[in-house]
């Protein structure tokens, strides 16, 4: 059970596991549903056990900011905004490092543990091949991100530097120098492609 956490992104903690066990081992549970962290409930049917997904657009309304560790190399569900964010260390000659340049963080300037959040008012950040970092709500608006779905648009931040902003390519000075054996890329995943 407690893999099955691990692999969808959320931590379940023995007293969970001991309940989903109960949870599944009583029959007059079939049909009815558990809840466990973040929002993730697990179904019973007479013969399987379903973990159902949190409902972003639920867990939208309860909580206006989120934020969540993030370890390198790792992923963390956010709920919030419907995705899974991932932390990959690519080594040099895999395709990544060859096409995805824009992308990579230099390992060796990150923390060990960077946090994923939603981007909060005054927040800077600067996309390669800007002349000067901007306003996050100044890029969002450029691309006419608007509504529920920029309130919750995810960053990652090192340390209390912004390195990651979902679709812009990562900051010149926190890239990998070209000789570089490997870098560390951040990308999101989808909750329905995770299923």
């Amino acid at each position: 059970m407690k893999a099955v956490g691990d692999l969808a992104g959320f931590s379940l903690a023995f007293k969970h596991v001991e309940e989903i066990l109960q949870f599944a081992a009583d029959e007059s549970n079939a049909g009815e549903e558990l809840s466990l962290p973040l929002g993730w409930k697990v179904r019973r049917e007479p013969e399987t056990l379903t973990f159902l997904r949190p409902d972003a657009r639920r867990q939208a309304r309860i909580s206006p900011d989120y934020e969540y560790a993030l370890p390198l190399p790792g992923r963390v569900l956010v709920p919030e905004a419907g995705i899974m964010v991932e932390a990959v260390r690519i080594h040099s000659g895999s395709e990544p490092v060859r096409s995805g340049g824009d992308q990579l963080l230099d390992p060796a300037l990150l923390d060990k543990q960077l946090t994923v959040r939603n981007w909060r008012p005054g927040d800077r950040f600067w996309p390669a091949h800007s002349k000067a970092p901007k306003k996050i709500k100044e890029l969002l608006q450029e691309r006419h991100i608007t509504g529920p779905e920029r309130r919750f648009w995810p960053v990652v931040a090192s340390g209390d530097e912004i390195i990651w902003v979902r679709g812009f390519p990562a900051p010149a000075r926190w890239r990998p120098p070209a000789e570089a054996g490997e870098g560390i890329l951040i990308r999101e995943l989808s909750l329905e492609s995770e299923e």
